[in-house]
């Protein structure tokens, strides 16, 4: 199911490997009130199991994305054509949320997207070769992407949140209605708009994240990929240690080797 039956042209991951996707169903609008109201189930569970928070992924490729990009978007009911309504799907989401939990313990991660679609011969940055790249698809960024998520994070500001965690560029911007949200363009332009806790993250290093502190450009930064390999990041920040390099045949469902194994500084010793 999707906002409607276009195919992102996209691979999952799946038991048996990595898969084309498919063209999805458009939801009714009793599915997209049901998925809602799951949303807010599924937040209350996370509380009642003991999480400090929850997070609402609206990034990628996912359910929200797909509700909020006008490529994926061609609904003609309140759930489809103006931004607003396109981003209907997550503020209802959100409200539903604080509904069973408060707002300092939410946060939204979010941020404008140009993802190519697939074809065999592809090597993402930092990937393993997964097809072709093609500058095209419903994913790839368009006149709307940015006007879409400046009304969004703008909006956000009226929850209160715990945060917003704001994704740099996930790939080349070059060229792209995204141009000028390459490297730091993408936290120097949202900055300004969002008043709340802003976190940073995609290729973050120590550094780096310093210095987006230091500029006022960010709150607190995210370290993700870095975290894979390296269980003690922490320390090797404070010490200045050389960091483990990620393996990326071992990640995404693999198996268990690089799950657990990469070498600590004391087991490395």
């Amino acid at each position: 199911m999707s906002a409607s039956n276009v195919n992102p042209e996209q691979e999952s991951v799946t038991p048996l490997g990595k898969k084309p996707t498919v063209v999805p169903r458009p939801m009714s609008k009793d599915e997209i009130r049901q998925t809602v109201a799951d949303f807010g189930i599924a937040a209350k569970n996370a509380m009642e199991a003991g999480f400090d928070g929850v997070q609402i992924q609206a990034n990628y490729l996912y359910l929200i994305a797909q509700f909020v990009n006008s490529a994926t978007n061609l609904r003609q009911d309140e759930y489809g054509g103006s931004t607003v309504n396109r981003a209907r799907f997550l503020f209802e989401i959100t409200e539903t949320i604080l509904e069973r939990v408060e707002p300092g313990r939410v946060g939204v991660k979010i941020g404008p997207m140009s993802i190519p679609s697939i074809t065999p011969g592809y090597r993402p940055r930092g990937g393993t070769e997964v097809g072709s790249i093609k500058i095209s698809g419903p994913f790839a960024a368009n006149a709307d992407t940015l006007p879409d998520m400046d009304y969004v994070i703008k909006r956000l500001n009226d929850y209160d949140l715990a945060h917003l965690l704001l994704m740099g560029a996930t790939t080349d911007f070059t060229g792209s209605p995204l141009a000028e949200l390459a490297g730091d363009g993408m936290f120097q332009h949202f900055r300004p708009l969002y008043q709340g806790h802003l976190i940073a993250n995609v290729e973050m290093t120590r550094e780096r994240g310093n210095r987006l502190i230091e500029l006022g450009l960010a709150d607190s930064i995210a370290f993700g990929r870095p975290y894979i390999a390296n269980p003690d990041l922490p320390v090797r920040f404070l010490t200045g240690a050389k960091m483990n390099e990620v393996s990326w045949p071992t990640v995404y469902a693999s198996g268990p080797k690089g799950y657990t194994d990469y070498p600590t500084l004391i087991t490395a010793s």
